[in-house]
């Protein structure tokens, strides 16, 4: 039975929670997008990098060849990668120079409900209905290799609240009605929030922009690796009550209201969620009236965040300079 088979993967999985950073790294093999060998002119070898002449480029994608080189730059990570529900902005950041991938990074929808950003925010649940829209989440950042090793994650964090992200921003989204309430907000970035997968990040360390506001619960489906869609065909046998609550999206709330009423069907507990890794939950800010316009009191803004371009250059004084001994000691 269908019943039987998902209790006896869900056991498998808990007993691999003893090893769960070796467990992730087979979830990201399977998960992630594979490399495209197609691409493979746009990766770096570290041979063919002189880390002093790089120069840089954003380019947000918008056509089928980008959308192919993002998806083998996140074939690098080692951790699995939700691509987000919603909305959806994916960026380059580009050594021109070199003409290949520096880094990318991806925002989605944040999600509904989460705890640690809230109390921050402080605000009403009808507050968070009305500006959540104004709100964006980094479901991928980084750098790939060999620029890894040049500190180029930090840049690439940086970059991910530049002003050409917001000019981005405001230019995909402005006049557009939202799908579910209908309505037209502000087209206005005023923050964005991301999830170090376990637990605090070397990445964000030094970068006041960043503020880390604590630690989840560990609570996620996403190690449910090949249960999802076998949970999906139960709860449609149960008819499950989930279902139809689900009005759009198909997001993370609505796996965990499904997951949840099948796991009670079946007599099992949400430990199943636990993968025993806590993700750190970084904030950041992009306005000086960040809190007021996320809690309604206000429609202006001043936005204190930099252009990517003056980013870079506090990247290369900041942490290119203290990396090129060691990347040159290393070089073959």
């Amino acid at each position: 039975m269908l019943a039987e088979e998902i209790e006896k993967l869900l056991q498998f999985l808990k007993e691999s929670r003893e090893n769960q950073r070796e467990y992730m790294r087979q979830v990201a093999k399977e998960k992630n997008p594979p490399f495209n060998p197609k691409y493979e002119r746009f990766f770096a070898r570290k041979e063919e990098v002189d880390p002093t002449k790089i120069e840089f480029e954003l380019e947000m994608v918008s056509d089928d060849t980008a959308g192919e080189i993002f998806r083998s730059a996140m074939s690098f990570w080692s951790v699995p990668i939700s691509v987000g529900y919603g909305r959806r902005m994916r960026f380059i950041v580009w050594d021109k120079t070199h003409g290949k991938v520096f880094g990318i990074f991806g925002l989605c929808d944040p999600l509904i409900g989460l705890k640690v950003r809230d109390d921050y925010i402080g605000w009403s649940k009808k507050q968070r209905e009305e500006r959540l829209y104004n709100m964006m989440t980094a479901y991928v950042l980084g750098a790939v290799p060999p620029y890894n090793e040049l500190f180029g994650a930090k840049l690439v964090a940086l970059a991910v609240g530049c002003r050409e992200v917001c000019q981005a921003f405001e230019e995909k989204y402005k006049g557009k009605k939202t799908i579910i309430r209908e309505r037209t907000p502000l087209a206005k970035l005023v923050a964005v929030d991301t999830m170090a997968f376990f637990g605090k990040s070397l990445i964000y360390e030094g970068l006041p922009e960043w503020q880390f506001l604590g630690l989840t619960k560990g609570l996620t489906h996403i190690h449910l690796n090949g249960l999802w869609e076998k949970c999906l065909e139960l709860a449609k046998e149960m008819n499950a009550k989930s279902l139809k609550r689900n009005k759009f999206g198909h997001g993370p709330n609505w796996k965990f209201r499904v997951l949840n009423e099948v796991f009670s069907r079946l007599g099992l507990s949400y430990e199943y969620y636990e993968t025993g890794i806590q993700k750190g939950y970084y904030f950041r800010p992009l306005s000086a009236e960040w809190r007021e316009f996320l809690k309604g009191e206000t429609d202006q803004l001043t936005y204190v965040n930099k252009s990517f371009e003056e980013y870079v250059e506090f990247w290369k004084s900041k942490y290119l300079r203290r990396r090129l001994k060691k990347w040159s000691g290393k070089a073959s």
